[in-house]
């Protein structure tokens, strides 16, 4: 792809040796340093970044992330005997006939308040 299209001038050397020292002065003092002393050939193209996109590492991460954990609770996991089963059936069973309770009373104290 030509940048350069339509371009009938060459840039100065003058004006891009400008630009360069005050882009080096734009810079932080370690990446002054890193610069290496030898100057490359200039190219006239527009100066931008691409993000770096990591999406398919990411997602593959969070995907063996999530697979390890259910691996790690189908190890520590382990059948009930009798007596636990009884007990949590017993909770539940509990628990659901609360919950019901507390919903049939309100329905009661509703149906008195608005009179139907």
């Amino acid at each position: 792809m030509d940048f350069n299209q339509g371009r009938t001038e060459t840039p100065d050397k003058n004006e891009d040796e400008e630009q360069a020292s005050q882009d080096a002065e734009a810079l932080p003092e370690e990446v002054k340093e890193e610069k290496p002393a030898e100057s490359k050939p200039k190219m006239a193209m527009p100066r931008f970044s691409l993000p770096k996109i990591e999406i398919k590492s990411d997602i593959t991460q969070k995907i063996v992330n999530t697979l390890k954990e259910y691996k790690r609770v189908i190890q520590i996991t382990k059948k009930p005997d009798i007596e636990e089963f009884k007990t949590t059936v017993k909770a539940s069973a509990l628990g659901i006939a609360i919950i019901g309770a507390v919903g049939f009373i309100i329905a009661i104290i509703a149906q008195l308040l608005t009179g139907k």
